[in-house]
């Protein structure tokens, strides 16, 4: 199958790649700067020239149509995340506006019955806050009042309504970590942040969270006909926040502090920090994130494991390959990883 790939030089979308082209499948990457492309694919022993390249934006309805010519399979992998609100109108460009027009693409290219299978990357956030004490693929899409998920929110709206017109398939990853993330993402920098500082938040609740590697087995499944439902959860574990600070600890084997706050304090902050944004100020902690942090439950992806070739990758090696790659990546100072040695186990 040939499959077009789009977000490639993100987290998902470049193990993606690499794991459908490993998979025997011809990929196509829809790119902006192709240049990137042979940095972004070293750690997975490829380059740029072991894929199909298209160049153009998601803005540009006839890239996308050159793109999807000839391809049986679509990834759209693309999105904007920035918790900066002066970034709310490129948020909605690229993760609402985009999905519309990739899946419109798709829907032209449906005309030649070329496309058969078209999978959307969503995110948990779309259905945020979960109604019960598991989130389920078949939530309502919420209302969220902060700035990215509502984004992801109106996007899910998007796609859901494509469903009816596509072979299209939703998946709802959790916070995504793993090695070799080309883009240093929010999660990865603030596993970093803690070792750097030897300081761990524990608040209420906790956190579920997708293994890139997992996610990109979940794909390749998916891609290779695998039957199987029309939305799911991406495959995730959940680590309470004090479990998540004694996991450090044994993995680095250092006296690692736990920064106690309770969840309303922590909500209460992040409402400081959204008005800080909208000073222009820097900020990590929004109301979002607060809120993502203390009131998150776990996910039923029983669908995503089933689909998995091998056991989902647990916490512990997760956390553990993270930290081992941040640490020859330059991310962390080997020191701060205690017995953590460089490069993924």
């Amino acid at each position: 199958m040939k499959i077009l790939v789009t977000g490639a030089t993100g987290l998902i979308g470049c193990h993606a790649a690499a794991g459908l082209r490993e998979a025997g499948h011809t990929v196509r990457l829809l790119v902006r700067d192709a240049s990137r492309l042979d940095a972004v694919f070293a750690p997975f022993g490829l380059s740029g020239g072991d894929f199909e390249v298209s160049v153009g934006a998601l803005e540009d309805e006839g890239a996308l149509d050159d793109a999807l010519r000839g391809c049986s399979g679509l990834l759209h992998c693309a999105g904007r995340f920035s918790p900066d609100r002066r970034d709310a109108a490129a948020l909605r460009q690229t993760n609402v506006e985009g999905t519309q027009r990739v899946l419109e693409a798709a829907e032209r290219a449906r005309t030649d019955a070329a496309l058969e299978r078209v999978v959307y990357v969503s995110s948990i956030l779309a259905l945020f806050p979960a109604p019960g004490p598991k989130m389920r693929a078949s939530d309502e899409v919420a209302s969220p009042a902060e700035m990215y998920a509502a984004t992801k929110a109106d996007a899910e709206r998007v796609a859901r309504a494509a469903q009816s017109r596509l072979p299209l398939t939703i998946v709802y990853p959790a916070a995504v970590q793993g090695p070799d993330d080309p883009t240093f993402s929010i999660g990865p920098k603030l596993v970093a942040d803690a070792l750097v500082e030897g300081s761990v938040l524990v608040t209420d609740g906790g956190l579920p969270t997708t293994d890139v590697r997992d996610l990109a087995r979940v794909f390749v499944a998916i891609f290779g006909g695998a039957p199987h439902a029309e939305r799911m959860m991406g495959p995730a574990f959940y680590v309470e926040h004090a479990a998540y600070h004694r996991l450090l600890r044994d993995l680095t084997g250092r006296d690692l502090r736990a920064q106690r706050l309770p969840g309303w304090l922590l909500r209460a902050m992040g409402r400081v920090g959204d008005w800080m944004g909208l000073l222009g100020r820097p900020v990590q902690l929004t109301s979002e994130a607060a809120a993502v942090l203390t009131r998150s439950v776990p996910v039923d992806d029983d669908e995503a494991r089933r689909l998995l070739d091998c056991p989902p990758i647990t916490a512990e090696d997760s956390f553990r390959d993270l930290i081992a790659w941040m640490v020859e990546a330059g991310h962390v100072p080997p020191e701060a990883a205690g017995r953590i040695g460089p490069g993924p186990t």
